[in-house]
């Protein structure tokens, strides 16, 4: 064998060894099955933050042409010729960030809507035939509102939910959770820091793609508004607080506070709204969607000390939320989640809505501190006895706490509610 046939076994080898060690690290998402059960309109978009893993999911479908927009060259030639570019991708096919060309959306409704006048005639069934990615909403409803509406299934796929860890990695700790947060990468690649991942994250993703797209051109302040907020995660939310300390007008911060909740950088949980009760305070609590990103906005850059930190409570019941949404949206279940507090500052950390049953849930760090918890009387006034109450704890076991109480650990939070929900 010549000296060059070695050289290219050797890389071969290598090749194949990092496909193997690929495969190993491929975890197993719950939004898959759903993906596979509820497609039946002619294009499928899948959004999502950055690097939460859309692109690897539906490579795991049967799809015969994939375009990763990402390349400028295959941008170009989509922007300027959508009906040539579309034409050279056999179908079914994935087309990946498509906001990037949406110049697209226009010739794709055209090309459904040719299809589906051909099914009329054949008196066949339509079938998905675009399936698309996107992580910049901000660039993206527009054209799916004018474009595909009627036409396109529209998912959200968030970072490794703890459901989707715990089944992946048993053996990691809550706490390296907490610091981890949820995007893949952190999980699939061993030698990489969250807090080299989260720097780049934040300058790459949150600065570029979410400010620039949005035209906000104040990135000091509007970084000095990021911290302020992650600081903040778990608590009832005062746009004016902010404003004052980051001395950015409450208009701008408002309007940066709806930019990162449209891109999934976090969300805020409304106060259940009746009117039986006049003593419910109308204010929103703020949630980030990922604890590692959140920490690193706080500056944490080691599980321990964050574990040990004042802010780790927050952080917990931060994780609660994002467990809860993500199960949601993973199980396209119809839940709706609310907050709960009084003019007596009597509060109710969730309370998660279904068609079916009402879920007040508290949540508790401590696995011994679980104790049943008792409604105040404008909850009792507002709900019907007997009630469904959870409290989430950082371990432990499923145990009944009195006759309406169950403790219930994060790590079973997700596999419980679907069955209780």
């Amino acid at each position: 064998m010549t000296r060059a046939s070695l050289k290219g076994f050797d890389l071969f080898i290598d090749y194949l060894g990092l496909l193997i060690q690929n495969s190993q690290m491929l975890v197993k998402r719950d939004l898959l099955e759903a993906l596979n059960e509820k497609t039946t309109l002619e294009a499928l978009l899948l959004w999502g933050a950055r690097q939460v893993g859309k692109t690897t999911l539906l490579d795991q479908l049967n799809l015969k042409s994939k375009a990763y927009l990402d390349d400028l060259g295959l941008r170009t030639r989509a922007q300027n010729d959508p009906a040539f570019f579309l034409e050279d991708l056999p179908l079914p096919c994935l087309i990946d960030e498509v906001q990037y060309a949406p110049q697209l959306f226009p010739q794709i409704k055209y090309l459904i809507d040719e299809r589906r006048r051909a099914n009329l005639r054949r008196k066949s069934k339509g079938t998905t035939w675009f399936f698309l990615t996107g992580s910049n909403k901000t660039l993206l409803d527009k054209n799916i509102k004018e474009s595909l509406a009627g036409r396109c299934h529209l998912f959200n796929l968030h970072g490794f939910s703890v459901k989707e860890i715990v089944a992946a990695f048993p053996e990691l700790s809550l706490k390296t959770m907490l610091l981890r947060g949820g995007f893949p990468e952190v999980y699939t690649r061993d030698k990489l820091s969250p807090k080299m991942f989260y720097n780049d994250y934040i300058l790459s993703f949150i600065e570029k793609d979410v400010a620039y797209a949005s035209g906000i051109e104040k990135l000091s302040e509007f970084h000095t508004v990021l911290r302020l907020l992650s600081a903040r995660t778990g608590q009832f939310i005062n746009v004016s607080d902010i404003s004052q300390q980051a001395g950015v007008d409450q208009k701008t911060v408002s309007f940066w506070i709806n930019i990162l909740k449209q891109n999934a950088v976090l969300d805020l949980v409304s106060s259940y709204a009746t009117n039986l009760s006049k003593r419910i305070v109308k204010m929103k609590k703020l949630y980030f969607f990922d604890t590692g990103l959140c920490a690193r906005l706080q500056g944490h850059e080691d599980e321990t000390l964050l574990w040990n930190s004042v802010q780790v409570g927050a952080l917990f019941e931060t994780l609660v939320f994002s467990e809860l949404a993500k199960t949601r949206d993973n199980f396209l279940k119809d839940w709706q989640l609310f907050t709960w507090r009084t003019k007596e500052k009597q509060e109710i950390d969730f309370i998660l809505k279904s068609h079916e049953k009402t879920i007040f849930i508290e949540v508790k760090l401590g696995i011994q501190s679980a104790k049943p918890f008792e409604l105040d009387s404008e909850a009792k006034k507002v709900f019907e006895a007997p009630y469904n109450k959870l409290v989430v704890t950082a371990g432990g076991d499923i145990e009944s706490l009195d006759r309406e109480t169950k403790r219930v650990p994060i790590q079973q939070l997700g596999a419980y509610l679907l069955l209780h929900a």
